[in-house]
């Protein structure tokens, strides 16, 4: 039982891959280890973005004051945005993405299908990782 609940915690705290590492290692059911694991780290990050809307609601000045800041540099976030959260996935978690997209003005309608993508794409490299895939290519 405690297994499960350190999967749940690695999966939604830390990132999907160490709930995926955790979870193979395990010896939970590959097959229902990723989509749980990005499933888990997806909610965390929706978590996360509320978190965020609600410290905008609550001080009404702070949204107001990052939008005048960033008013210039405004098209060029509604132009690359998507593909710098994706690629930001090499450098920054999940959680710390959507924070920096909210922080960004990012639309919803574009902020969460970069940061599901950027979260399956870290979730399959740490599962071919996990089953040993990657040792397999190098070998042949």
């Amino acid at each position: 039982m405690y297994e499960l609940l350190i999967f749940i915690a690695l999966s939604v705290v830390l990132e999907c891959g160490f709930g995926i590492l955790y979870g193979v290692g395990v010896g939970f059911d590959p097959i229902m280890v990723l989509p749980a694991a990005i499933f888990l780290n997806f909610a965390g990050v929706i978590l996360a973005v509320l978190v965020m809307d609600a410290l905008f609601n609550w001080k009404t000045g702070i949204k107001s004051w990052i939008e005048r800041r960033l008013g210039r540099g405004q098209k060029l976030v509604d132009k690359y945005g998507t593909i710098g959260i994706v690629m930001g996935i090499v450098v920054l978690s999940p959680i710390q993405l959507a924070v920096v997209g909210k922080l960004l003005c990012m639309k919803p309608s574009k902020l969460y299908p970069a940061l599901f993508v950027a979260i399956c794409l870290v979730a399959l490299a740490y599962f071919a990782v996990a089953l040993g895939i990657f040792k397999f290519l190098l070998k042949w």
